[in-house]
């Protein structure tokens, strides 16, 4: 599971935030999870390792990414603070397809997926904020499919500009690029002709 931030839902803030301060026990459940601090560039789950939980990213930004045979990876999604990271349709463990790494340094809630089914017994209110926070994440992965498509690259970016504005100076060049799912080269291209790529001058 994955949710996004660009798609409200009950389970991403501020949503959530505000769901917690109407159900005081929810509220006392929440701020017994774990937290856990990652540096740059550290692995929170990898390809084939059993993913059992997910986690909500209090500060910092991460990446979910997909590693060919080839050993070639492809950035799938990125999540910054406020929003959802894990593999998967919880409570349900399954294996993982992807990875998920740190692009900076970053503290997540980490929740497990025994202790999610025992909310949703608990208090009801779980249940709606799971089911609307799955919507959100089929809603974004079907637009995401879309813009790969529909879209060509330069599209692609300008979109991924208007929508991550914030986002994405945070963001590696050639970890966009790979968002994208074209070269470092044709994403230095597409800049250039935007105007974004600062050009030398020449000496005198």
């Amino acid at each position: 599971m994955s949710s996004d931030p660009l798609y409200d839902c009950l389970a991403c803030a501020p949503q959530l935030l505000g769901m917690l301060e109407q159900y005081p026990q929810l509220s006392e459940l929440w701020q017994s999870l774990p937290r856990q601090s990652y540096a740059a560039n550290q692995s929170v789950l990898r390809p084939g390792q059993l993913s059992d939980r997910c986690w909500f990213v209090v500060s910092g930004l991460l990446r979910v990414v997909h590693l060919s045979e080839q050993g070639l990876e492809r950035n799938a999604a990125f999540h910054d603070e406020g929003s959802w990271v894990g593999w998967g349709t919880p409570p349900y463990a399954v294996t993982s397809a992807v990875g998920i790494v740190t692009l900076e340094p970053t503290v997540l809630l980490e929740l497990r997926y025994e202790v999610l089914r025992r909310w949703q017994t608990e208090l009801p209110v779980v249940q709606d904020i799971l089911s609307d926070g799955i919507r959100a994440v089929l809603e974004r992965s079907t637009q995401r499919e879309a813009e790969l498509l529909l879209l060509g690259a330069g599209e692609r970016y300008r979109l991924f500009l208007q929508q991550r504005a914030a986002l994405a100076p945070r963001i590696a060049l050639q970890h966009v690029a790979s968002y994208l799912g074209i070269t470092n080269v044709a994403l230095s291209r597409i800049r250039s002709r935007m105007g974004l790529v600062q050009r030398r001058s020449k000496p005198l």
